[in-house]
């Protein structure tokens, strides 16, 4: 029993949660970026969807919007600058709840106005913005540490909402596997082939990967077995740094070649749920070592 108490409510370090802020903010800003030469389009009351024709499809269910209330282009464009705004306080840590509360409403709210040209990560920003809001926020890497403050000591925090993050990315992974598995081109090794000339991907016009049919195949069925393999090589602490590897590098691979970098911005606070505070002073560790060996090898 106390096991289990632990599992959610023992101590947290700090730190993972502010890492998962700072990476919510700048992946929901990123998006908001690319919505908004488009608010007119997708949020006014002249737009491409009808204002009615959201109602009556959102009718009886939970999903609210703000746009069903504000409906003009001036008024879009309001909401749209209150939830950068909000977002900006979020990422340095300032009025955290009601900047999450915010945050998080925007994403549902632009959901349910907007529903035909939702992506993957359109449902990941709702989710883990939703986590955040209902997660301990600490006080570390904010303005409210640095207005007020007080000894790392005094800012413990539980680890319920990392948890929920976790499972929320293990969820992502394996119906992701789970629905690639039965489909023949992922199993024959052509989804690269097929992806690298689809409009999503930078280089459309290359029949590279369709004329290096083994290549292809390799890099289907190592993106394959990444995702298989990263939900449980992040869980153990020994793997937990490779699979941190494995997943931003194949989530980098994604984002330099495909129009999907919002994607993988998207994809980043999951992958950081899963660090503790020896994993973070790890990695620190790393990011200061090579800088020292870096001046010891100049002349």
């Amino acid at each position: 029993m106390k096991r289990a108490f632990d599992f959610f409510w023992g101590p947290a370090d700090p730190r993972t949660y502010a890492l998962v802020r700072i990476a919510l903010s700048l992946a929901a800003l990123a998006n908001l970026i690319l919505l908004w030469p488009v608010r007119d389009e997708y949020f006014a009351q002249g737009g491409l969807v009808s204002l009615a024709a959201a109602r009556a499809t959102a009718s009886g269910g939970l999903c609210g919007s703000v746009f069903y209330v504000v409906s003009s282009p001036t008024g879009v464009t309001v909401v749209m600058l209150v939830a950068a705004a909000a977002m900006v306080a979020l990422c340095a840590g300032y009025w955290m709840r009601f900047s999450a509360a915010v945050v998080w409403l925007w994403h549902l709210s632009y959901s349910g106005r907007a529903f035909p040209i939702l992506h993957s990560w359109d449902a990941l920003l709702r989710i883990y913005s939703l986590l955040v809001l209902v997660s301990p926020m600490g006080r570390v890497w904010s303005v409210l540490q640095l207005r007020h403050p007080r000894p790392a000591d005094a800012d413990r925090v539980p680890v319920y909402g990392l948890r929920l993050m976790q499972w929320q990315l293990v969820v992502v992974y394996v119906t992701t596997v789970w629905l690639k598995l039965p489909d023949e081109y992922w199993r024959n090794g052509q989804v690269c082939a097929y992806f690298s000339m689809s409009f999503y991907s930078l280089t459309s016009n290359s029949t590279f990967f369709a004329r290096h049919e083994w290549l292809s195949a390799i890099e289907t069925y190592l993106s394959l077995a990444i995702e298989a393999s990263v939900p449980w090589l992040l869980w153990m602490k020994k793997t937990r740094l490779v699979g941190l590897a494995a997943g931003l590098g194949l989530h980098f691979a994604i984002a330099v070649t495909s129009t999907l970098a919002i994607f993988s911005m998207c994809m980043v606070p999951g992958y950081l749920s899963f660090l503790d505070g020896d994993d973070i002073d790890r990695i620190a560790g790393l990011a200061r070592a090579r800088p020292r060996a870096q001046t010891l090898v100049d002349p």
